[in-house]
């Protein structure tokens, strides 16, 4: 099973992974005076993916990159079941661990964000 598609192109499993859901509330949510929280929830369940990955090739980190270079794009994601999200890519990441005799190995770490 693929963790992680974008635009039906599956990646690398990520060495961690995590989905964080988030809800959505509109400016009139507050407290009042008395500290009673009033809150208007427009909308539920955004997602967040947060992904990494340990000693990749640089053929490896350029699919992730280049997978995340749009602006927008649809990721079918793992979260209990597969979960199809448009999303846009937040923080990118990519660390040279090792270079040897034309060698590379790659530490990539991005954030997927639902719109």
């Amino acid at each position: 099973m693929d963790i992680l598609l974008i635009d039906g192109v599956a990646l690398p499993a990520p060495n961690e992974y995590k989905v964080q859901l988030s809800d959505l509330d509109s400016s009139d949510t507050g407290r009042t005076e008395d500290g009673v929280m009033l809150r208007n929830r427009v909308r539920e369940g955004i997602a967040k993916i947060s992904a990494s990955w340990a000693a990749l090739s640089t053929a490896d980190c350029a699919r992730i990159l280049n997978a995340v270079t749009p602006d927008s794009f649809e990721v079918a994601y793992f979260f209990g079941s597969t979960r199809t999200a448009k999303m846009y890519a937040g923080d990118r990441t990519a660390n040279l661990k090792a270079a040897r005799e034309g060698q590379a190995v790659w530490e990539v770490a991005v954030d997927l964000i639902e719109f």
